[in-house]
């Protein structure tokens, strides 16, 4: 059934009456799902087309609706969604405007971050991944210029990395520092020093000037560290000879570490004047690290090619459709078709059952396994009823019959059964469902009717059975509990060879060659611990009072003596 196209909307009565781009701001923090998603329509077809720029407030009261807009949604495809549009708004705004929409973005998230608690953390941190993203999008579409990709990373290292104000949302400069690299490697970038310095420098700036610790050992752990790892993987692969893409995003990062100079940029940082002290030893021991990495590929001799950088193309290439009608076997379409029959089939089944994925796929599984056991019995009946048409087709070299691994498998059983079974016995039909459990009622006929068909030993153990059809089954062990065995310390212990359960094998010294068997002693649980343990505290302590209480009567009594003798 066609689906009937949605009629837009009405608009919302209270948006028709505001006219002015900066009064709709304050419905995009509105409870309301439809006034925020129109108030969000209409903003953005107001900057759009905007030219001049906003005053700083208004960026922040448009900043502030939208962080809200944003908190109000609920669901993950509704947030995705809004995300999506964020994005796409401001890669329509115009350059000016939209710096400093970034700017109001960094400074909006670094202020309301302390207030969002953790079940509403991820779309935020969706949102700045997301930015980042675009940023990088953006730097691409107007070809990597140098002064567009400082205007925006100076906005970044002012407003974010080395930010003077007392706001407390770090963990924004946080996540920005760990999903860079991550998003570099999707979008691609040409692997010049010009434009590496650049996307790379408000990491230098950070590392020159910022007081967070935390911050410099992200930017140490989640960028130059794994630039350094990057490049000795790919100076690895070159060492083995092994072919990379040097298009991939990887590959690009490990050049970037091999041959751009880092270990130089880095010792520059660190021997300017104005870095802190803290932070020059972390700067000089990255130094190190690519300083090592640099001399490996000078000593191994390996020439890295600084590949030539190609835009993407939008372009969706077109595809050739490929005739297979031929090449498929006498009935392949047939089975094509009853496959396609048998997936309606299901599909209209799991329509009226409302049925879950994972059952369509178990049934579809099934009925996999039920077509593979057929065509191979019929293979096998085949083979049994025509033994001299195979033959004389293998001897005449033609290779018409095609023989499945599950079938090659069945006929090894089978030549093996009659290989080590008896010459006069009867043939037995070769089976390919497994066979069934037997049920609780036939083991109790058995049993009641002397257990016939098994074998057992003096330790209760079933050796072997026979089923109707003359077949061994494989050893079963099983414990017989009907004298209820239960080992008790002072007896001796049982024979090695009999096989008994859990609670009848001794524990403890039972098992110490030359040590009696005794007492299986439970340790006490930790509270009658602890007051056992006080217990005998307070009795010692007891005791020694009145010892001391005894000794200083004692001597009373000898100075009473003393002066009555004097």
């Amino acid at each position: 059934m066609k689906k009937r196209s949605r009629e837009p909307k009405p608009l919302h009565p209270v948006l028709a009456s505001a006219v002015t781009g900066p009064a709709l701001i304050k419905y995009l923090a509105s409870c309301n799902s439809r006034l925020r998603s129109q108030s969000l329509q209409l903003i953005h077809s107001w900057l759009s087309s905007e030219t001049q720029l906003l005053s700083e407030p208004d960026i922040g009261r448009l900043w502030k609706g939208l962080f809200y807009c944003l908190w109000h949604s609920d669901k993950m495809q509704n947030q995705v969604a809004l995300i999506n549009r964020l994005t796409s708004l401001f890669l329509s705004l115009h350059p000016p405007l939209s710096l400093e929409f970034f700017r109001g973005f960094l400074v909006t998230l670094r202020r309301e971050w302390p207030g969002i608690d953790r079940l509403r953390l991820d779309k935020f941190y969706l949102l700045i991944r997301r930015f980042v993203r675009v940023l990088l999008e953006m730097f691409r579409s107007r070809d990597w210029d140098r002064d567009v990709v400082g205007d925006y990373f100076s906005v970044l290292d002012k407003y974010g990395f080395t930010a003077d104000d007392k706001l407390r949302g770090n963990g924004v400069n946080y996540h920005v520092v760990s999903v860079f690299l991550e998003e570099l490697k999707s979008v691609g970038f040409p692997v010049k020093r010009e434009v590496v310095y650049a996307l790379f420098s408000p990491f230098f700036e950070a590392l020159l000037k910022s007081q967070d610790k935390i911050l410099l050992g992200k930017i140490k752990s989640c960028v130059f560290d794994e630039l350094v790892k990057l490049g000795r993987d790919l100076l690895a692969k070159k060492k083995m000879g092994v072919t990379c893409d040097e298009q991939d995003g990887t590959v690009l990062l490990g050049i970037v570490a091999l041959s751009m100079g880092l270990s130089e940029k880095l010792y520059e940082v660190g021997s300017r004047v104005d870095c802190i002290q803290g932070n020059r030893k972390v700067i000089l021991g990255l130094h190190e690290e690519f300083q090592k990495l640099e001399k490996e590929l000078e000593s191994s001799g390996i020439k890295i090619a600084i590949p030539e950088y190609h835009a993407a193309d939008d372009e969706v290439p077109q595809l050739v459709p490929i005739e297979c009608h031929a090449s498929m076997p006498d009935g392949g379409i047939q089975t094509a078709i009853d496959t396609n029959d048998d997936d309606d089939g299901c599909h209209k089944k799991r329509k009226k059952a409302k049925m879950s994925k994972k059952k369509c796929k178990e049934i579809r599984r099934q009925e996999k396994k039920v077509s593979e056991t057929s065509s191979v019995e019929k293979n096998v009946e085949l083979l049994s009823s025509n033994p001299d048409a195979v033959s004389g087709d293998l001897k005449s070299g033609t290779n018409e019959i095609m023989l499945d691994e599950a079938t090659l498998q069945l006929l090894r059983k089978s030549f093996e059964e009659v290989a080590g079974g008896d010459l006069g016995s009867p043939k037995t039909p070769v089976s390919l469902m497994k066979p069934k459990k037997r049920r609780r009622a036939d083991a109790a006929n058995e049993h009641d009717n002397g257990g016939e068909g098994t074998f057992k030993d003096g330790n209760d153990e079933i050796i072997g059975s026979e089923n109707s059809a003359g077949k061994s089954t494989a050893k079963k062990v099983r414990f017989a509990m009907k004298r209820n065995l239960v080992w008790k310390p002072q007896n001796p212990l049982p024979p090695e060879n009999l096989r008994l359960p859990p609670s009848v094998t001794p524990r403890g010294s039972a098992l110490k060659k030359g040590v009696l068997p005794g007492p299986i002693i439970e340790p006490l649980p930790l509270q009658k611990r602890m007051k056992n343990k006080m217990k005998k505290k307070n009795k010692k302590a007891a005791q020694n009072r009145l010892s001391m209480a005894e000794s200083s009567v004692t001597r009373l009594q000898r100075k009473m003596r003393k002066m009555i003798s004097n």
